[in-house]
């Protein structure tokens, strides 16, 4: 019925270039659930109001929340553990550097016995190894460190998704839950229509198609500056032989006024 009474008001103009439209939103979405939760706050009174940008609606996300504090110690002493393992892996190698120096005045010597040289080599063997583990279990601690920073970054984008915010200016159209409702993923929460533009809507003759493109677009008989946002080159599925067309209008002071649209030549 809708896109009937469209083609009625758009296509049937009294002559060619003049079309009727409703002012509608420019653009309306639904704002969904992204996980299954209760709803632990829901500002019905909202509805129908433009938003301020707050909190509409909250799904439960203590649990996350607690979650993401204790990553967040975790990786704060993970920070604290890399800083000491790496004065570890200093004096690691400052180790092996003496034990190699050792090892290169004996190891030529004739007054030390084959035992005392591997003795000293194998001691040089053993501090080499514990910096190569120490050089490894930084390397494990800083993979550690990356896992956790995305746990972080996923935890906060998942409280962030379950605290439902309408951007400033939007209307809040209708609100579909109340406190103690329990939704599963992708359960429409808010139907939001952006208010900030307007939107004319018509299906235009192949006719008019270039005047609409080129000329100058006049709404309830006033020329205006307005210019064709959008112009499909295909005709309209439904709207047989007729291309959809739409206009912006800013700033409008009332929707869903009919207007009277025309096409005029420069």
């Amino acid at each position: 019925m809708r896109s009937i009474g469209l083609l009625l008001l758009s296509v049937l103009g009294l002559h060619a270039g003049i079309y009727y439209a409703k002012v509608e939103p420019s653009s309306t979405y639904t704002l969904k659930a992204s996980y299954s939760a209760e709803v632990t706050a829901s500002l019905l009174e909202l509805e129908g109001k433009l938003s301020e940008g707050n909190l509409v609606v909250r799904l439960d996300d203590a649990l996350d929340t607690k979650e993401l504090k204790f990553s967040q110690e975790k990786h704060h002493s993970l920070l604290k553990t890399v800083t000491l393992m790496q004065q570890n892996i200093l004096n690691a190698q400052e180790t092996v550097r003496i034990k190699e120096e050792n090892y290169g005045r004996i190891k030529e010597l004739k007054t030390k016995s084959k035992v005392d040289k591997d003795n000293e080599f194998i001691n040089l063997l053993n501090v080499k190894n514990q910096l190569l583990n120490l050089e490894q279990s930084l390397q494990n601690t800083y993979v550690q460190l990356s896992d956790l920073d995305y746990h972080i970054n996923f935890l906060k984008d998942k409280i962030d998704k379950k605290n439902l915010q309408v951007p400033k200016g939007n209307l809040i159209y209708k609100i579909y839950v109340t406190k103690g409702d329990y939704v599963v993923t992708g359960s429409p929460l808010i139907d939001v229509y952006d208010v900030r533009e307007g939107k004319l809507t018509l299906f235009l003759s192949k006719e008019d198609i270039e005047l609409a493109r080129r000329g100058v677009i006049y709404v309830d008989g006033k020329k205006t500056d307005l210019k064709v946002h959008k112009l499909w080159s295909v005709a309209d599925t439904q709207n047989i032989s007729a291309y959809r067309c739409e206009i912006l209008l800013p700033h409008p002071d009332i929707f869903s006024m009919l207007k009277k649209i025309e096409f005029k030549e420069q």
